[in-house]
C-alpha cells in the first residue's frame, strides 16, 4: 500500500525434469556419479550436527518456511535441504543410510521423528509426511547421535532418554554413538590415553552397552579414522581397532558393533586414495566393522573454504567427475566378493599390502594390492588352492603421482586403467610388476 523495498536473501534454481534425479530436487549428474561410484551407503552427518540450530523439525514442511541457523561453518546454513530430503534421495538410489542428530534433540523429538518416519499414515506424525510427499514409511534403520563427542557421563546422560525414545517406537532401530578418534592402543578399558575427545576411561561406554542389553536391543559406535597418507602403520586404524577390542572386554552380552562413519584428510590426492584402500583392506581383513564411509562424499570445485578439502566425486555448475579416493571406492565396489581368503605378503619391507577375497562358489577370486613405495615392485603371486580356469585375469590398475589429483579441465586424468592380463601362471605361480604408488586389482576366474 505504500513504497517499500524487499531484500532478495536466497535463489534455488534447478533444471526441468531432465535434469533432476527422479523428479527430486537433486543433480541427476551427481545422483549418478555417487551410485557410478558404487558406493552403498551414505552417511548425512559430521561436525554441521554439533549446533543447536541443526534440528529435524525444521527441516520439513516447504522449504522457503524453512528457517536458517547459524552453522557449524558459516553464519547462514540453510535447512532447504535436510534429512528427510536426504532418506528420500537414498531410497531413491537404493543406498543404505545413517542420518546424524544433534545431541540437543529431545527425546519427545526423537520419538516424533521415528513416527514421522516410520509411522502409520493415519498418525500424527505419519500424517505430515504424507503431506511432505512421502506416503509409505522409509525404511530407517540406523540414527546416529551426535558427531566425535566426548563419550562421558554426561553423553551417557543424554544419550540413554533419546534411545529409549527411539526403541520405545522402533526396537529394530540402531542407535549410533558419536564417537571420535583413538590414537594409541588402548589396554585398561578403564585407564587409558590417546583419545581425541580426551576421555581417559570406556565407563559410559559400558553404561551405553548395559542400556542396550536392558532393552534388548543394539547399538553401534562410530569411530574416525585419519587417511591423510599412506603410512606403514596407521595410528588411528590400530586405535580403533584397539577400542573395538575394548569394547568387547566389557560389553557383558550386549549385542553391538564398531563402524567407522569418516576416513579424514585434508587432501584428495592420490596419497589419500592409497591410504583409504590401506584402511578398506584391513578393515575386511578384521572382518568386525560391517560399515565404512570415507568423509566428504561430494565437494563443490573451488568453493572448499573449510579446511576439508578431501571430497571424492567433485562437482561444479556443469560437471561431476571422481577423486582419486572416489576411484578406489568404486574399483572395491564393483569388484567386491562376500568372503575373505587367507592372503600372506612377505618380503616386501612393509611397502605392499594385499588381500584377496572370493565368491562364495569359489569360482572367481580377487586379489587387492596396495604399493604406497615410490618405485614399482616386482612379486611372486602364488595362489594355493586356485586353479584359473582362464590365461587371462582382469586387471584394474590406479597409479600416480602421491600429490596428482583431478580437475575440472582435466577430469580423467587419474582413473583407473582396465587391462586383460595374461598371467602366464604355471604350478600356481606368477609375477607381476606392481607400479610406484598404485592400487591395483586382479580378478581372477
Amino acid at each position: 500500500e505504500q513504497p517499500g523495498s524487499v531484500t532478495l536473501g536466497h535463489a534455488f534454481l534447478q533444471p526441468g525434469e531432465w535434469g533432476r534425479f527422479k523428479g527430486l530436487p537433486v543433480r541427476r549428474d551427481v545422483a549418478e556419479g555417487l551410485i557410478g561410484q558404487g558406493i552403498t551407503v551414505l552417511r548425512y552427518g559430521g561436525s554441521m550436527v554439533n549446533k543447536s540450530g541443526y534440528k529435524w523439525k525444521n527441516m520439513i514442511g516447504p522449504r522457503d518456511r524453512r528457517p536458517p541457523y547459524a552453522g557449524t561453518w558459516y553464519r547462514y546454513s540453510t535447512d532447504g535441504w535436510g534429512i528427510p530430503d536426504f532418506m528420500e534421495f537414498c531410497e531413491a538410489a537404493g543406498f543404505e543410510y545413517i542420518p546424524a542428530f544433534n545431541m540437543g534433540e529431545t527425546p519427545q523429538d526423537m520419538a516424533d521423528f521415528i513416527e514421522y518416519a516410520k509411522g502409520p499414515a493415519d498418525s500424527v506424525w505419519g500424517r505430515r509426511r504424507v503431506a511432505d510427499g512421502h506416503p509409505q514409511p522409509y525404511r530407517l534403520r540406523y540414527i546416529e547421535l551426535g558427531n566425535e563427542e566426548r563419550v562421558d557421563d554426561k553423553y551417557a546422560d543424554k544419550f540413554e532418554p533419546l534411545a529409549r525414545a527411539i526403541w520405545a517406537k522402533d526396537k529394530e532401530i540402531i542407535p549410533v554413538v558419536g564417537d571420535f578418534a583413538y590414537d594409541r592402543p588402548i589396554q585398561d578399558p578403564l585407564h587409558f590415553s590417546g583419545a581425541a575427545s580426551r576421555i581417559t576411561t570406556l565407563a559410559a561406554h559400558q553404561r551405553i552397552l548395559q542400556l542396550a542389553k536392558a532393552n534388548n536391543s543394539e547399538v553401534w559406535f562410530d569411530v574416525h579414522v585419519n587417511t591423510e597418507k599412506p603410512a606403514a602403520g596407521n595410528a588411528s586404524l590400530a586405535g580403533m581397532f584397539s577400542f573395538a577390542d575394548a569394547l568387547a572386554g566389557i560389553a557383558d552380552g550386549a549385542r553391538h558393533k564398531v563402524v567407522v562413519f569418516e576416513f579424514n584428510a585434508g587432501n584428495h590426492a592420490q596419497k589419500r586414495a592409497l591410504a583409504n584402500a590401506q584402511a578398506i583392506l584391513a578393515l575386511e581383513r578384521d572382518g568386525r566393522i560391517p560399515i565404512a564411509t570415507s568423509a566428504n562424499g561430494l565437494q563443490p570445485d573451488g568453493q572448499n573454504d573449510n579446511g576439508w578439502n578431501q571430497g571424492l566425486l567433485f562437482l561444479n555448475p556443469s560437471q561431476v567427475w571422481l577423486q582419486p579416493p572416489g576411484c578406489v571406492t568404486q574399483m572395491l565396489s564393483h569388484n567386491y566378493l562376500p568372503q575373505l581368503a587367507k592372503c600372506d605378503v612377505t618380503g616386501a619391507e612393509g611397502g605392499l599390502d594385499a588381500v584377496a577375497t572370493r565368491s562364495e562358489d569359489g569360482k572367481t577370486l580377487v586379489l587387492q594390492v596396495v604399493n604406497v613405495m615410490n618405485k614399482e615392485v616386482l612379486a611372486q603371486i602364488h595362489l594355493a588352492g586356485f586353479v584359473p580356469a582362464k590365461s587371462v585375469a582382469q586387471a584394474i590398475e590406479l597409479s600416480a603421482t602421491l600429490e596428482a589429483v583431478n580437475t575440472a579441465a582435466n577430469s580423467d586424468k587419474i582413473i583407473p586403467k582396465q587391462s586383460q592380463w595374461q598371467h602366464g601362471m604355471e604350478l600356481g605361480m606368477t609375477t607381476r610388476v606392481f607400479p610406484p604408488c598404485s592400487f591395483t586389482i586382479l580378478r581372477f576366474e
